[in-house]
């Protein structure tokens, strides 16, 4: 097994390598690819079924734009959730798993809730801080023994096709997903009510489902995978934008 410097050596690599091929992309050929994964998301069993999910908002470059996926998602009534990332309370309990900033998954009301966010530095559309004092914080209602989330759509840096995935580096993701499953009883998010497994008219049943959005130039083609560590959360599906739809 690699030690830890190794595989964060390695995991630089790739986005290196990667930044490379995003930074050659134009916009035209993002905007297409992002059309091809808006399509076949849609039309996946799992997400026409789920009814709370989670969606992160993109950058201007270098990744899928969710904007019509979050249109779409208000357009099918289904209750939308966006990452918030915010300095962590200090939790004694939680060890050298305590983060400096973690991320939250809160509501977004409306498309005109949408349209009215601000940019952030990484020009990502934000919420205020004033302004989560009425959206709901998913894991807060999942302490509350309320609906956590069916679905997350994830970003990444680079995927491969064994539902490996390379973030940005601050491990937002799945420490969310820890804090999630620890509230959640074990389980990560899945299409269905709080604590219930659905079945589809095939009678094949879903417990978790979450998704992985790539742009082509961030898919790595075999025999290169992601470098990764026990922390790193695998996906069930990763979306391409070239049309590959990649079941783990």
């Amino acid at each position: 097994m690699a030690t830890n410097e190794t595989l964060r050596s390695a995991k630089r690599e790739l986005r290196a390598a990667v930044a490379k091929r995003l930074d050659a992309l134009d916009t035209e050929s993002v905007r297409e690819q992002s059309r091809v994964v808006l399509s076949l998301l849609t039309s996946l069993p799992e997400y026409r079924q789920a009814q709370r999910i989670s969606i992160y908002l993109s950058m201007p470059t270098g990744e899928v734009d969710t904007t019509a996926i979050v249109q779409d998602a208000f357009g099918q009534g289904k209750r939308v959730f966006i990452p918030f990332t915010h300095k962590a309370m200090p939790a004694p309990t939680q060890g050298e798993d305590q983060k400096p900033s973690v991320m939250d998954m809160v509501s977004l009301d409306s498309p005109e809730d949408y349209q009215g966010l601000k940019r952030n530095s990484w020009g990502i559309p934000t919420p205020t801080k004033k302004s989560l004092e009425t959206r709901e914080n998913c894991i807060d209602e999942l302490r509350a023994g309320k609906a956590g989330l069916d679905l997350i759509v994830m970003p990444g840096v680079a995927f491969d096709g064994g539902g490996r995935r390379l973030g940005h580096g601050k491990g937002y993701y799945d420490y969310f997903l820890r804090r999630y499953s620890e509230e959640a009883g074990g389980k990560v998010p899945f299409t269905g009510p709080y604590n219930q497994v659905i079945k589809f008219q095939d009678n094949t049943e879903i417990s978790e489902f979450i998704v992985g959005v790539a742009l082509k130039d961030q898919f790595l083609d075999p025999p290169a995978n992601v470098p990764v560590g026990d922390k790193d959360w695998p996906l069930d599906v990763i979306i391409v934008g070239d049309g590959s739809v990649v079941r783990r």
